[in-house]
């Protein structure tokens, strides 16, 4: 029932993501390419499609590092891995976020934190 509220939250803010701010000029052609890999990688990440997900969002944070969305993808490649069953890798990459995040992303520090407590507590 938990993980099912978790999901819920996790799914009503991949739809408000794309909707919302970027933080980016909205002249900025340069970020044109990055919204499209995150879209990419959203639209498979929502189909369950983790593998290809994975890749998209891993070529987002190699291309993208210093974009306001760098740990919202950190957090959504940690998932896709978790449900790849890369359980280390996952909660490698979950710390990752929690050490990342500053500010507005604090949020996904206790998403973070909250998706290792689950997968510690499955093992």
């Amino acid at each position: 029932m938990r993980i099912d509220k978790l999901r819920v939250l996790v799914i009503a803010v991949l739809f408000l993501l794309p909707l919302s701010s970027t933080g980016w000029p909205d002249d900025d052609a340069s970020s044109a390419p990055a919204i499209d890999t995150y879209n990419k990688a959203v639209r498979l990440y929502e189909s369950k499609h983790w593998d290809a997900a994975k890749e998209y969002f891993h070529e987002y944070l190699a291309e993208y590092s210093d974009t306001p969305l760098y740990v919202t993808c950190l957090y959504y490649l940690a998932y896709c891995y978790e449900e790849l069953g890369d359980k280390n890798q996952a909660i490698l990459l979950y710390h990752k976020v929690i050490d990342q995040a500053q500010g507005g992303d604090a949020f996904w520090a206790d998403m973070a934190q909250k998706r290792i407590d689950e997968v510690l507590g499955e093992e």
